[in-house]
């Protein structure tokens, strides 16, 4: 049996799946299979990887299109590893990730993950910096659904499988934020770890889920409101901040991009920030930047964004 089990959902990226699956062909620790689940895919996926499953470098299983939280779920049922690692066919580990979380996990058995920091890269390779989630490191909960401005990227996490079988897998019912209620969920019970450096790179790109933020919303606040449902001692003042926080780093994240049509979102999320928790300060810093003009919107966020991502 294999020590880990790294799962490959797709739909649609015979762009990018022979890459994917090359990042982990090349990783220093050899101990691992590779699992892509094909969640129905109509271009020439299957063509591309016939090679590789006839030479059982990978192990290929097709399903009906049912989203990514349902193809990574088959891979977790159909993965024969102690640990579990995801990788999405757009994105890319680096050659050392699962050496050196493979190492963690076996030196922490009071960690049921661990993560890793992450480059996020243009479609052309260009780096958009380097997302450091070192923080999140340790008992997290509750502090974790506080957490919004760098999140764990599911690329970066190396997970117990004995741990997923035991708080479940991916809510197939969140379009986004099906990963975010995973590691919350596991954080309720263990320590989280991390390694502070860049063992990912997460690619952006048109297809790409990181690029839909105005459509996020809903299955963030869908995300938060079941974390409320499923503890009841986190208070009402404490649910109203992380709504807020939520809402206030989206609409940042959007005033980010630019787009001239869609500042109607960034002021809509920030007044929602603001009715949700008027102390949030950076709710009316984004509520005000969507009235300024292009050129010195993006003059700030040029010098906002060197400072938080070192870009």
């Amino acid at each position: 049996m294999p020590t880990v089990s790294v799962v490959i959902p797709t739909y649609n990226r015979a762009g990018y799946i022979l890459d994917a699956i090359e990042s982990v062909l090349a990783q220093t620790y050899a101990d691992y299979e590779i699992i892509v689940v094909d969640d129905g895919s109509t271009d020439n996926t299957r063509q591309l990887l016939q090679p590789l499953i006839d030479a059982e470098t990978i192990r290929y299983a097709f399903q009906d299109s049912r989203g990514a939280p349902s193809a990574r779920n088959l891979g977790i049922r159909l993965a024969q590893g102690e640990y579990v690692a995801f990788l999405d066919s757009d994105d890319l580990f680096l050659p050392e990730k699962l050496e050196k979380q493979v190492a963690f996990l076996d030196s922490y058995p009071a960690a049921a993950l661990v993560h890793a920091g992450y480059e996020k890269v243009s479609d052309s390779g260009k780096s958009l910096g380097y997302r450091d989630t070192s923080k999140i490191s340790g008992r997290v909960y509750p502090q974790i659904l506080l957490n919004w401005s760098v999140l764990i990227a599911t690329p970066c996490v190396l997970v117990r499988k004995n741990v997923l079988d035991e708080v479940g897998d991916f809510d197939e019912g969140l379009r986004w934020a099906e990963d975010l209620d995973l590691w919350r969920r596991i954080a309720q019970r263990y320590e989280i770890g991390v390694i502070p450096e860049i063992l990912c790179q997460v690619r952006v790109h048109p297809g790409s889920a990181s690029a839909g933020k105005t459509e996020a919303a809903p299955s963030f606040e869908r995300y938060l409101r079941k974390a409320f449902a499923d503890d009841p001692r986190l208070s009402r003042c404490f649910q109203r901040r992380a709504l807020a926080k939520m809402y206030s780093n989206l609409s940042h994240n959007i005033l980010a991009e630019g787009v001239e049509n869609q500042m109607v979102f960034v002021r809509l999320y920030s007044l929602q920030a603001i009715l949700d928790w008027p102390f949030q300060w950076s709710a009316y810093l984004g509520w005000l930047g969507s009235f300024l003009g292009g050129r010195i919107r993006g003059l700030l966020l040029s010098l906002w964004r060197k400072y938080r991502y070192n870009e």
